[in-house]
């Protein structure tokens, strides 16, 4: 892996996980410190991430951990329902069977996972069930429409699971009626549960700035808060 790709990654799962929170200007010179690498690396990755919409990159004024706005979760939320329900439909008339082959065994991980309050393997089951229809849809276009947002939601996700303590059993919950009006063969009911499971994230209560209420100051972190995240 190229050091470029690497700080990538780490950057990435950084503001994915929350560690690197919303509207947080990034300090280009600690995190190549933190990471152990040049200073160049560092600012290719955050080109990239840029280019996936998970950093904002303002001139003459540093880079920052995208903000998104209530309009901005409309906007990215109803874009994921629109690409997961045509995938759903494709990949269920493409390869149905191995679908819901592999959404049981997700089911099964995030049932294991809500046991054992483990939200790292929670969230691992969850991405995989979304995939699943979204990587056997036989269109080579959706999955690299749908990962435009991809990591964004993923971000938005873990910000309202921190909010709300019972939202992972009402994730599950969704996630099982799905699958169950696949069983029964009732495919626009399953795509209907779906938007809906999707959709929801625009009712839950959210942290995030308005074009009414904006972000007033950015956080900004130290070298040694750097290298906790990157350890």
């Amino acid at each position: 892996m190229s050091l470029s790709k690497e700080a990538y990654t780490r950057i990435r799962e950084a503001i994915v996980s929350g560690e690197l929170v919303f509207g947080e200007r990034l300090s280009e010179v600690q995190i190549a410190e933190a990471l152990g690498m040049s200073k160049a690396p560092v600012r290719t990755a955050f080109f990239e991430l840029r280019d996936k919409r998970l950093v904002t990159i303002v001139p003459q004024a540093g880079t920052y951990v995208f903000s998104p706005s209530r309009e901005d979760v409309r906007e990215m939320s109803t874009f994921r329902a629109v690409l997961e329900t045509a995938a759903l439909r494709l990949s269920m008339q493409a390869a149905g069977a191995s679908v819901l082959a592999t959404l049981h065994a997700t089911i099964k991980s995030m049932e294991g996972a809500l046991r054992s309050a483990d939200w790292k393997q929670y969230e691992a089951a969850d991405m995989a069930f979304h995939q699943a229809f979204i990587r056997n849809s036989g269109n080579s276009y959706l999955p690299q429409a749908y990962d435009l947002t991809a990591s964004g939601i993923e971000a938005l996700r873990v910000c309202l699971q921190r909010g709300a303590g019972d939202y992972r059993e009402q994730s599950f919950a969704e996630h099982q009626l799905i699958v169950q009006h696949l069983e029964a063969g009732d495919l626009e009911k399953a795509a209907q549960a779906l938007e809906a499971h999707i959709l929801v994230i625009n009712e839950a209560e959210l942290d995030l700035p308005s074009k009414s209420r904006p972000r007033t100051k950015a956080l900004s972190r130290s070298l040694d808060e750097y290298k906790r995240i990157f350890r």
